[in-house]
């Protein structure tokens, strides 16, 4: 490893710790918030299929690399393994949006919102600096800066579901106001 790069890993993960440092404490003041009991059976309910998910995306994953189908993919198998991380992450946090059991009760979520949009634009950053020194490995979609795309892909899909979600809301309380 050359000490360039070596002094550029230690750098980013002194700023990566000290960023996460400010957020963790950022939102033990800020974003407090309790679920109550019926978001809590919701969340359970997103962790029961956000499990199954990833279990059988896992026994998909198996089955491809036993017939020796992996080696067409056009992906790494590090990079497969985190997408099917990421699917269950998302079918949880989906169906909790769906259900009202996202943020809890007395959180504010303008302050969720602007966390992720951080995290969207340094890791639009990242990516586009790692597509730069190259996504390929192998002919295959590399870990690396696709998982930065991937990150910010995932956090889009969020927010639109939080917007979509908050458009139902008020249009629903609009139409409670008029009856």
């Amino acid at each position: 490893m050359n000490t360039s790069y070596a002094a550029g890993l230690a750098f980013g993960i002194v700023t990566a710790l000290i960023i996460f440092a400010l957020v963790w404490k950022f939102s033990k003041k800020y974003m407090k918030g309790k679920f109550d009991e019926r978001q809590e059976l919701v969340r359970g309910r997103g962790y029961k299929y956000a499990f199954f998910t990833i279990l059988i995306l896992l026994t998909l994953d198996l089955l491809i690399e036993s017939f020796g189908a992996f080696e067409t993919l056009p992906v790494t198998r590090t990079l497969a393994t985190f997408i099917i991380i990421l699917a269950g992450v998302m079918v949880y946090a989906l169906y909790c949006i769906k259900n009202d059991s996202y943020f809890g009760v007395g959180t504010d979520a303008r302050t969720y919102r602007a966390v992720m949009w951080v995290v969207i634009v340094c890791n639009i950053i990242s990516g586009i600096t790692g597509l730069r020194d190259g996504a390929m490995v192998d002919g295959k979609l590399a870990f690396g800066p696709c998982v930065s795309l991937l990150f910010c892909v995932s956090f889009a899909i969020i927010l639109i579901a939080l917007k979509v979600k908050q458009r139902n809301l008020d249009k629903e309380a609009a139409e409670d106001d008029v009856m």
